[in-house]
């Protein structure tokens, strides 16, 4: 499958990676990382104006999660990354995909952010799961507009959701249970695979300059350290790209009419 990349540009070495669970301050993770001169810092909130990036999101979660349906069992290798992410220096906000990128970025040093597990939950709940499958607009844009104008935002983001929770269908994350258990398998996983000298493990509360520019071996900015209210970026993310797809959906429905409309007058003002 062909998709548009994150960034154009050569391929840069992938330094860290970032593989804490979303809602684990990734949005201000990324604006420190780029802060302290990390080139094209990885984030899906940057695709919110550009729908096609989505989906090789798409097609890497097909490769590479097996739970998915529509897994295709052709795991990518570093080429693979490379097409998609090839100039970013960090990725942050990528946790379903720890596993193959653990495996063909041996080198990047990890960050793992993470927070108490009830109020995380709760978190997680309140910004993506209900808004993203409860709302009236995310039903319209996901299930009526993108596949009418052949985009895959809502698809490729719940592919994310269902494969970061090892679930088949998105029913199950509604369950807590579930979302203990993939929680801490989650965090299990990267710390069994992580060497300890390449892994910053750190609570939310305590994410800063000092912590961070010690592991990374850089020096401490002379700006405060990016503290954002990640749900209300997130939900504004979420806003835009729902507006993003029924804006397109419209303009396509309309083209057709407007065309008529446009030949009509061009008749009426050649009969005349």
């Amino acid at each position: 499958m062909s998709f548009k990349p994150f960034a154009e540009g050569p391929d840069r070495p992938k330094r860290v990676i970032s593989l804490g669970f979303y809602r684990t301050g990734s949005h201000s993770l990324k604006h420190a990382l780029t802060i302290l001169g990390y080139q094209d810092v990885f984030h899906s909130s940057a695709m919110a104006e550009d729908a096609d990036k989505w989906v090789g999101l798409g097609a890497a979660a097909d490769a590479n999660i097996p739970c998915l349906p529509t897994y295709t069992g052709r795991t990518w290798t570093r080429k693979d990354w490379n097409a998609y992410l090839g100039p970013c220096e960090a990725l942050t906000d990528i946790a379903p995909f720890a596993y193959p990128l653990l495996r063909e970025f041996p080198e990047a040093k990890i960050i793992l952010v993470h927070r108490d597990f009830e109020s995380w939950a709760r978190s997680f709940e309140q910004t993506l799961i209900l808004p993203s499958s409860q709302g009236f607009l995310a039903w319209l844009s996901g299930n009526i507009m993108e596949p009418f104008i052949g985009i895959q935002i809502s698809k490729s983001a719940w592919k994310m959701y269902m494969a970061l929770l090892g679930v088949c269908s998105m029913e199950k994350t509604h369950n807590r249970e579930i979302l203990r258990a993939a929680y801490q398998r989650h965090y299990d996983q990267v710390r069994s695979m992580v060497p300890p000298d390449r892994l910053l493990e750190i609570n939310l509360n305590d994410l800063g300059w000092g912590p961070l520019c010690n592991f990374l071996g850089k020096d401490i900015p002379d700006v405060p350290f990016p503290r954002l209210n990640e749900s209300r970026v997130f939900k504004n993310e979420l806003r835009r790209l729902h507006w993003i797809s029924l804006r397109a959906g419209a303009l396509k429905a309309l083209a057709p009419i407007c065309g008529v409309s446009c030949v009509l007058l061009a008749c009426r003002l050649l009969w005349y």
